[in-house]
C-alpha cells in the first residue's frame, strides 16, 4: 500500500512551513515599525476602520485604496486565470510572477492599514509577507492536491521560490516606502524653508 502523501517525507514541507510561518511571525513583532498598539486579531477592525474612513475622502487616500483594490484583482486574476487556462505549466515565469504581485499586495495592504508605524519603519512587513506566505504554504500542503505527484526535492525548492519571490515583493514595498518617506520629509524640510523665508 502507498504512503499518503501527507505522510510521506514530503511532510517536511508542511512542517517546515508551519514552524517558518510562527518563526517569522514571532521576527515580524520583534521588527521596528511593528504595529504593537494593535493585536493581531484586531487587523481585520483597523482595516475597515480605514476603508470606512478613507474611501469616501476622495482624496490620494482614496486613490492609494482603489490601487490597492485593482492590484488584488489583477494578481487573483491573474492566478485563477494562470490555473483554469494551464498557464503555470506552459509558462514557468508566470508562478514567479504572481508570486511577486501576491507580496507586494500584501505588503501594501499592511503598509496601508498601518501607515503610521509603516512609515516609519516599513520593513516589519517583509517578515509579516514571509509569515503569511508560509501559512499559505500550509493551507496548499493541507488542503490542495497539485504537490502530490511531485518529487520531494522538487517541492522542496518550489516552496523556497514561492515564498522567496513573495519575499522580494514585500522588500520591494518597503524600499518604496522607505524612499518615499524620505522624500516627504526633503519636501517638508524645502515647504518649511520656503515659509521662513
Amino acid at each position: 500500500m502507498a504512503t499518503p502523501p501527507h505522510l510521506s517525507p514530503k511532510l517536511v514541507v508542511g512542517v517546515g512551513s508551519v514552524a517558518l510561518a510562527l518563526v517569522a511571525a514571532w521576527a515580524t513583532m520583534a521588527t521596528s515599525g511593528y504595529p504593537t498598539n494593535h493585536a493581531l486579531r484586531s487587523w481585520p477592525a483597523v482595516l475597515v476602520g480605514r476603508l470606512r474612513r478613507e474611501l469616501p475622502r476622495g482624496d490620494h487616500l482614496t486613490a492609494a485604496w482603489a490601487a490597492i483594490a485593482i492590484w488584488s484583482v489583477l494578481v487573483s486574476g491573474l492566478h485563477f486565470g494562470g490555473v483554469y487556462y494551464n498557464v503555470y505549466t506552459v509558462l514557468p515565469w508566470w508562478d514567479l510572477l504572481t508570486h511577486a504581485m501576491g507580496g507586494l499586495g500584501v505588503a501594501a495592504l499592511l503598509g496601508a492599514t498601518f501607515r503610521g508605524p509603516t512609515l516609519r519603519s516599513p520593513f516589519w512587513v517583509v517578515p509579516a509577507v514571509l509569515a503569511i506566505g508560509a501559512g499559505f504554504e500550509v493551507y496548499e500542503f493541507v488542503f490542495k492536491t497539485f504537490w502530490h505527484h511531485w518529487t520531494l526535492g522538487f517541492y522542496v525548492v518550489d516552496t523556497i521560490i514561492d515564498l522567496v519571490v513573495n519575499t522580494s515583493g514585500a522588500g520591494l514595498f518597503a524600499v518604496a516606502a522607505t524612499l518615499y518617506r524620505r522624500r516627504s520629509a526633503v519636501d517638508e524640510r524645502g515647504s518649511v524653508g520656503a515659509r521662513s523665508d
